[in-house]
C-alpha cells in the first residue's frame, strides 16, 4: 500500500475516500493495522485448524488413496481402487525396487498420477527433500495424522513462499486408524531400505538433482529442450569445472530414451559459436521467417503460456525492486549492498520487459503474416556481433550482464538433439521472429537515481560517478 501511495503521489494524484483524501497518516496507520489483521487472521485460522487436527479431522488438500464423504467436512475415507495402487507402491519398494522403476510401471500401465496426468514422477514415489515427501513418507497411510510439519514463509526479498521446517513442539499427531492403509509390517519394510539407500556411499558421491527451467544464473538456463520429449533439461551433476544437464523426462518419469547427459559448459559454446554464423546470414533470416509462418497457430499458443510466466516473474521482480527501495527510505545509514541487490534485479525487470515485447510483438501481426525489411535485418545483425563480441570476451560478468540478457531474448528455445558419445553437440536454437523485426533486444534499465526517484524518495550520490543505464557498485546512497 505504501508503494502504491508513493506512486501516486509522486504523480500528484489525490486518493479520497468518504471520509476525505488519504494522507501519510492513514498510509502509516493503515499500514499497522492491516499488518495486524493478516496476523491476527493467520493466527485464528491456525487455532481453528488445530483443533480439527485434535479430533482427527483432516484438513487441507485430499490425499492420494482416499475420498471425501459428503457432506462431512474433514472427513476422510478410503478409496478402495486408489488404495490398490498405495499397497503397490509400498510392495514394490519394499522389493528393492527403485522409485523410477516404481514410477515407469505405474506409467506403462495406464495409471492416473493423483494429479490425474499420464506420467509417473519418481519424485511422487518417494521425494529427495523431507520437507516435502513422497508417498512413502505418506504417515496417513499407516493411520497418523501428522500436521504442521512444515511452514510457508513469505521471503520479504522476492515475495516468494518458502517452506520451513516447524519446530517438534509445533508439529501434531492425531491417531486414525479408520484410515490405515498399510499395516506396520509393510510400513517398515520400504522405511529401512530407505534408510540405506540415504547412506552416503564413499565410492559415489550423491549427485545433485537441480532443475533449471526456471531463470537461473547459466546464459542457456530455461532455453534447454530435449528433442525427443519436448521437456526441459535439468542438472543431473554439478562439480567444480562443470555442470551436466540431461532431459527431465528420461531422470524423472522414464517416458523418454533419450538418456545422455550433456555439459552446459560445451552446450554453451556450440551456440554463442555458431550463433553468428547462422544469424546474421540475410537468406537464412528469410527462410526462418517462412517457416514461422507455417507454424503461426501453433506459435500463438506457445507465446500465451510464455507471457504468463514472464509476467509472474516481471511482477516478483518488481516488487523485490520495490521492498529495497523502500528499505533506503527508511534508513539513513551508507546502503552499498541495497544499491548493488537494485541494480542486479533492475537488469532482470528490464530484461523481462524486453521479452514481454518482444512476445507481444509475434502476436500482433495480421493472419501471421510478417515481412523482414533489409533495415530490420540490418539492425539484428549488428545486435548479434555485439552480443557475440560479448559473451566471447573477457568482459566482467557485471558489465556483460545486460548482453546475457538480451542473449535470452534472441531465443525461444534450444533443442538439444542426441548425439553418440565423443561427437560434436547438435542443437537446434530457435530464435525469435520479433528479435529480427527489429525489437530492441538490450533491456533499457533506470538508474538509482531514477527508481527512487519514482517512489518520491529523494537521495543523493556521493562517489566518482553514474553509470548511464546502471548505478555503479561504488557508490553510496544516503538520505537528505
Amino acid at each position: 500500500m505504501a508503494g502504491i501511495y508513493k506512486r501516486l503521489k509522486f504523480r500528484e494524484i489525490q486518493i479520497i475516500d468518504a471520509n476525505g483524501e488519504i494522507t501519510d497518516v492513514h498510509v502509516g496507520v493503515g499500514g499497522i493495522v492491516n499488518s495486524m489483521f493478516l496476523s491476527n487472521l493467520a493466527n485464528a485460522v491456525r487455532r481453528g485448524i488445530n483443533g480439527r487436527v485434535r479430533k482427527g479431522l483432516v484438513p487441507g488438500t485430499l490425499t492420494y488413496g482416499y475420498r471425501l464423504i459428503p457432506g462431512k467436512k474433514g472427513e476422510r475415507e478410503i478409496d478402495p481402487e486408489q488404495a490398490k495402487i498405495v499397497i503397490r507402491i509400498f510392495e514394490e519398494y519394499a522389493s528393492d525396487k527403485s522409485p523410477r522403476e516404481i514410477a515407469l510401471d505405474l506409467t506403462r500401465d495406464g495409471i492416473p498420477t493423483p494429479r490425474g496426468n499420464a506420467g509417473w514422477n519418481q519424485n511422487t514415489i518417494a521425494a529427495r527433500s523431507k520437507e516435502r515427501g513422497g508417498m512413502i513418507d505418506c504417515q496417513l497411510y499407516a493411520g497418523r495424522l501428522v500436521w504442521n510439519v512444515s511452514r510457508s514463509v513469505l521471503n520479504p526479498e522476492t515475495g516468494r513462499k518458502i517452506q520451513r521446517q516447524s519446530k517438534p513442539e509445533d508439529v501434531m499427531v492425531a491417531e486414525v486408524p479408520h484410515l490405515r492403509i498399510i499395516d506396520q509390517d509393510l510400513w517398515n519394510r520400504p522405511h529401512k531400505i530407505q534408510a540405506e539407500r540415504a547412506m552416503p556411499s564413499q565410492y559415489a558421491p550423491r549427485r545433485p538433482t537441480t532443475n533449471i527451467k526456471t531463470k537461473e544464473n547459466h546464459l542457456l538456463g530455461g532455453l534447454l529442450v530435449c528433442e525427443r520429449s519436448g521437456k526441459h533439461m535439468l542438472v543431473v551433476q554439478t562439480t567444480a569445472d562443470d555442470t551436466r544437464v540431461a532431459c527431465s523426462a528420461a531422470n524423472l518419469r522414464s517416458t523418454c530414451d533419450h538418456r545422455r547427459s550433456y555439459s552446459l559448459k560445451e552446450l554453451e559454446r556450440t551456440v554463442v559459436t555458431n550463433m553468428k554464423a547462422n544469424l546474421t546470414d540475410s537468406e537464412a533470416l528469410m527462410r526462418l521467417t517462412k517457416r514461422y509462418h507455417a507454424r503461426w497457430a501453433e506459435r500463438q499458443k506457445e507465446a500465451r503460456g510464455e507471457r504468463a510466466k514472464v509476467a509472474r516473474e516481471l511482477t516478483r521482480t518488481t516488487v523485490a525492486i520495490d521492498r529495497y527501495v523502500t528499505a533506503i527510505d527508511e534508513t539513513d545509514e551508507p546502503v552499498k549492498g541495497l544499491v548493488d541487490k537494485i541494480k542486479a534485479l533492475e537488469i532482470d525487470r528490464a530484461a523481462l520487459e524486453a521479452r514481454l515485447k518482444l512476445i507481444d510483438a509475434e502476436s500482433d501481426g495480421a493472419n501471421g503474416v510478417v515481412s523482414l525489411h533489409p533495415t530490420a535485418i540490418d539492425r539484428f545483425r549488428d545486435s548479434i556481433e555485439t552480443i557475440h563480441a560479448a559473451l566471447t570476451g573477457n568482459m566482467p560478468a557485471e558489465k556483460a550482464a545486460p548482453f546475457r540478457a538480451a542473449f535470452r531474448n534472441v531465443f525461444e528455445r534450444i533443442v538439444v538433439h542426441e548425439t553418440v558419445r565423443k561427437q560434436p553437440y547438435a542443437v537446434t536454437p530457435y530464435a525469435r521472429l520479433s528479435a529480427i523485426l527489429g525489437i530492441e533486444l538490450f533491456p533499457k534499465g533506470r538508474t538509482a537515481e531514477e527508481m527512487l526517484a519514482e517512489q518520491g524518495v529523494k537521495s543523493s550520490l556521493t562517489g566518482e560517478g553514474k553509470d548511464s543505464q546502471f548505478c555503479q557498485t561504488s557508490l553510496y546512497w544516503r538520505l537528505k
